[in-house]
């Protein structure tokens, strides 16, 4: 297991030498410089951890913030490090004991925030806790536990004890789940006295400062930004993890080809935006592809609250119309497999419950007529920034269509896309959700824990919750186990919650799909966690 990397010195002064040797790097790489460049097809919207709405925003919060604890890798034969599912490594905590329902963090006493260079403390973790509690995902947290600052106790200056409760109040043992929350970004530990420097009567906790201020304790800090135009990240001086790139220059290149830009040596790395055909070429064109599964699920959420996916039978239809295995062959050439839940299948409560819809379009077309033949015209919401997401809504689309429902095809932005499931799902007080519509979703789970598809996307008031679908018999399974440890009982029950969810067809999973990273020759590391951002500071150029 590997908690903190440390980068051989020979690695580090390869420059000129190692190209002697035979080390091939695309025109982008400058070794001795250690400087790697990407592209992202949007700008960040937020540098803030607790305000992250894109892919970007994601990705600089895990290079540039740290949890109590991080994430557990594992090396493969490739170069890759792959993340251990809800296995924990030390991070700013460098220990923790459990108690019966409570976890106490011992900080890493020579922790210190950049640029700031203050200590981080016992007080910081209040804060920022604090912070996430009152933000639009703390859910992570309650489902989890933390019902309010409070739980929060601070021990002295480098040891905070966690206390866990039900929404009830009653105290609830922690279980891997629950310790898992604290490796996501935003449970991220922010250097409180550099950010209340920037508070106002207005802005009591600095949001404007920190949405476009870092002030973290990653490897990396934003070193400069133009907006639109192109991000840096620099190594943090000192730092315990060393990256071998002191310097990630990201372009921000929109609708630009990001294949013809890795082909042509101007980035070296590419995540966003590459569709399987383009890997497969890359591939032979000489490049790397990093390749592993991932569970991240897309998923097609149908509004059920009214609208014309009211009638769960004009549900049914629509899932039993969805062209499954033509998705996995021709958009993702065989890397990813049919979702048949959207529970993991690495949990023991996982059940196959929605591989009672086929696709058949025969029987779709049964039920819409015992639907009555409605004439339904409705958006379709997906992500433009993922190009297997415009293939798979293109064939939702025709497949649609053999049915008798018009699809239009409503590309967004990352952002965006959030927005359109946060209007339905978390609409402002006093406003009412947004249209009834279709979204075409991308999501994943930070643990294989039933409750948290469930919770999130199925139950009432789940932050997730696009289609506005709830049953009392899910609502209450939840509440009565989410809390709880694992067990057969627990399996069953969330096994029962899936049949319920799959036959109500307001959520239908589609694919499980392998994340690719391509880099330019020489170059190895790709990580690969829950969600597709990468740490940089684990590349590095092979020898």
């Amino acid at each position: 297991m590997l908690t903190i990397r440390q980068i051989p010195d020979r690695l580090r002064a390869l420059g000129s030498a190692a190209l002697t040797a035979g080390l091939v790097f695309a025109a982008g790489t400058a070794a001795a410089e250690a400087t790697l460049t990407t592209a992202w097809p949007n700008d960040v919207t937020s540098l803030d951890p607790v305000a992250t709405s894109n892919s970007p925003d994601m990705a600089v919060a895990f290079n540039v913030y740290q949890g109590l604890v991080g994430f557990s890798f594992e090396r493969n034969e490739e170069g890759s490090y792959i993340a251990q599912g809800s296995a924990l490594a030390p991070a700013l905590a460098e220990s923790w004991e459990l108690g019966e329902s409570s976890a106490t963090f011992h900080l890493r006493p020579d922790a210190t925030f950049y640029p700031s260079g203050n200590p981080v403390t016992a007080e910081d973790v209040k804060w920022s806790l604090t912070r996430a509690l009152n933000g639009l995902n703390a859910q992570d947290l309650t489902t989890n536990g933390m019902q309010s600052p409070d739980d929060v106790e601070i021990v002295d200056e480098h040891t905070v004890t966690l206390h866990f409760r039900d929404a009830d109040g009653s105290p609830v043992a922690p279980t891997t789940t629950t310790l898992a929350i604290y490796m996501m970004p935003q449970q991220s530990i922010v250097d409180s006295v550099a950010a209340m420097e920037h508070a106002t009567d207005a802005d009591p906790d600095a949001s404007d400062w920190l949405r476009a201020n870092t002030a973290g304790t990653g490897p990396y800090y934003v070193s400069d930004h133009q907006p639109g135009q192109e991000l840096k990240l620099s190594a943090v001086p000192d730092h315990a993890a060393d990256p071998y790139y002191t310097d990630i220059i990201i372009r921000i290149v929109n609708d630009a080809n990001m294949a013809s830009l890795l082909r042509a040596g101007e980035i070296d790395m590419g995540e966003y935006n590459l569709s399987i055909t383009d890997m497969n070429s890359l591939e032979e064109a000489g490049l790397t592809i990093a390749s592993e599964p991932a569970p991240r699920m897309t998923y097609l959420g149908l509004a059920a609250d009214s609208g014309p996916f009211e009638d769960k039978t004009v549900r049914q239809a629509v899932a039993y119309a969805l062209p499954y295995d033509i998705i996995v062959d021709a958009v993702y050439f065989g890397r990813a497999k049919r979702a048949l839940s959207f529970v993991p299948s690495t949990s023991s409560a996982a059940t196959d419950a929605w591989a009672m819809y086929d696709t058949d379009i025969e029987r779709a077309r049964a039920l819409m007529e015992e639907a009555g033949s409605p004439e339904i015209s409705v958006p379709l919401h997906y992500g433009s920034t993922n190009r297997t997401q415009e293939d798979i809504a293109l064939l939702i689309q025709g497949s649609l269509s053999q049915i008798g429902i018009d699809v239009t095809l409503t590309p967004h932005t990352d952002a965006e896309q959030w927005d359109v499931v946060n209007a339905r799902s978390q609409p402002a007080d006093g406003v009412a959700p947004a249209a009834p519509e279709m979204v075409l979703f991308n999501w994943g789970a930070w643990a294989d824990d039933p409750k948290i598809p469930v919770g999130f996307s199925s139950t009432t008031g789940g932050v997730n919750n696009y289609s506005l679908w709830a049953d009392p018999s899910v609502d209450e399974i939840n509440s009565s186990w989410q809390m709880r440890p694992n067990s057969p009982e627990r399996d069953a029950a969330y096994k029962e919650a899936q049949e319920i969810i799959a036959d109500a067809a307001a959520v239908i999973p589609i694919t499980y799909a392998d994340r690719a990273v391509v880099l330019a020759p020489g170059i190895t590391g790709a990580s690969f966690m829950v969600f597709p951002q990468s740490r940089f500071d684990l590349l590095e150029a092979a020898e």
